[in-house]
């Protein structure tokens, strides 16, 4: 399973997206305690977010599962996210998980979309306990 540090920044081979992930911005981000350890879901105008965080406290190393609907994360990262252990709910995914991608993320580089990256970055800023 990847971990929260994981989706605060993109990969290098991803930089230029970097200034996207400030126009971002959520209509809601909701938390609660589970038996693994917190669910953040998250919503924007048009997308919807779930962290799932796999911890008793929230830190950069804790280990989490993602999932974004938004066609970015859907077509370009939902892939290698999976082959890592980290996607929520794969069979909502199942026509981009059983092969990568052959264009916009060809070396399958795991990653989150620019709503999952601002997501993971505010929940280190809100200190959710």
């Amino acid at each position: 399973m990847m971990n929260l540090g994981q989706f605060t920044r993109f990969p290098a081979a991803f930089k230029d997206r970097e200034k996207l992930v400030d126009k971002v911005y959520f209509i809601s981000i909701n938390n609660t305690k589970t038996d693994y350890g917190f669910e953040i879901i998250s919503k924007t105008n048009k997308y919807n977010q779930t962290i799932e965080i796999h911890d008793e406290k929230i830190n950069l190393r804790s280990p989490i599962k993602i999932m974004c609907d938004c066609q970015s994360f859907k077509f370009e990262f939902s892939h290698a996210v999976f082959k890592n252990g980290s996607l929520i709910n794969p069979m909502q995914f199942i026509r981009s998980i059983v092969q990568h991608p052959k264009e916009k993320n060809q070396h399958d580089l795991a990653s989150g979309c620019k709503h999952i990256i601002k997501l993971a970055r505010e929940i280190l800023k809100i200190k959710i306990k």
